[in-house]
């Protein structure tokens, strides 16, 4: 999908988001759902991984803000219990990996757009991303544990947006989710890439002003439409 009124050429600013966009969580997320379902069992609820995946998948659809949370619930009905299941649950940040074409396409777009990210992550984004090799290409980081605000606040994108000293209408937002990433852009006047990957990937495309000016399937894809010619 890509709109009819889409130009590049206004466009000196690209702000990615991070996770499921620029790097791969699937083995951190995986590792999730085995925890909860394996602290879940000693309390004797049988749950299949498969079934907290799709789960997962439906809350995202829903935009929910704690997909994860939402599932337990479901599968857990009482507090007490799932109280005790997260105290054996333990994301495994360090086990998050760049995408293999995300440092190359970072390197590819900054020799004609000033690079940024924007993104809900923990303390330390940063260092993760200069380990990742991907600092050197970006010239803001602006990241919900840092700044204090999280998407889909606007507040985070217009924090972004004046420390780029960028106006919005050439800036354009790429993420993996309509609800904290897409709409928010769209709504203080950036540009959107929704890359439709991760739990987020059927999430709804809404049907005003605030839809992706284009979808894709992957990020290498979004090279052709940022090409400078």
């Amino acid at each position: 999908m890509v709109a009819a009124k889409w130009d590049n050429r206004a466009i000196s600013w690209i702000f990615f988001d991070v996770g499921e966009t620029l790097v791969d969580e699937s083995k951190p997320i995986r590792e999730s759902i085995r925890q909860f379902v394996n602290n879940a069992a000693r309390l004797g609820y049988e749950i299949e991984p498969h079934i907290v995946e799709q789960s997962l998948i439906h809350y995202h659809g829903l935009f929910s803000t704690f997909p994860m949370r939402q599932v337990m619930e479901q599968f857990v009905p009482s507090e007490t219990d799932r109280l005790e299941i997260r105290k054996g649950m333990a994301y495994r940040k360090d086990w998050d990996e760049p995408f293999p074409d995300a440092v190359g396409i970072l390197e590819q777009l900054s020799r004609h757009y000033k690079l940024g990210i924007i993104a809900n992550q923990s303390a330390g984004t940063a260092a993760r991303l200069e380990q990742y090799g991907m600092l050197k290409y970006l010239s803001v980081v602006c990241s919900s544990a840092e700044e204090g605000l999280s998407k889909p606040d606007v507040r985070l994108y217009e924090r972004a947006l004046t420390e780029a000293q960028c106006k919005a209408e050439h800036a354009v937002m790429i993420g993996d989710r309509i609800d904290n990433d897409v709409i928010p852009a769209k709504r203080v006047g950036m540009q959107a890439i929704w890359v439709r990957q991760g739990l987020a990937r059927h999430q709804p495309i809404p049907l005003d002003h605030t839809a992706p000016d284009i979808v894709v399937d992957r990020l290498g894809e979004i090279i052709k439409y940022l090409a400078r010619i």
